[in-house]
């Protein structure tokens, strides 16, 4: 038989669990990139060449587009 759990501890389990969640990503993490000297160099890096790694697709960074040309210079020249 399974009981429900009241709504008030349901509330509470979720706010700590959302807590913890928003405390890895933004405390934890970032204290880990500044502390380990190559993830701070890709930081940087990222942030140099303009790249969100945020986004699933990266069309608007030049480099995507010369690896396109790139690409299609090798597969299409026979």
């Amino acid at each position: 038989m399974t009981t429900l759990k009241s709504l008030p501890l349901r509330m509470f389990r979720f706010g700590l669990s959302l807590g913890l969640m928003l405390t890895f990503v933004y405390v934890l993490l970032p204290a880990l990139t500044g502390s380990c000297s190559i993830l701070q160099r890709m930081s940087l890096s990222l942030d140099e060449t303009g790249i969100d790694p945020s986004r699933y697709y990266y069309t608007d960074v030049e480099q995507v587009k010369e690896s396109e040309i790139y690409l299609q210079t090798v597969l299409y020249d026979d």
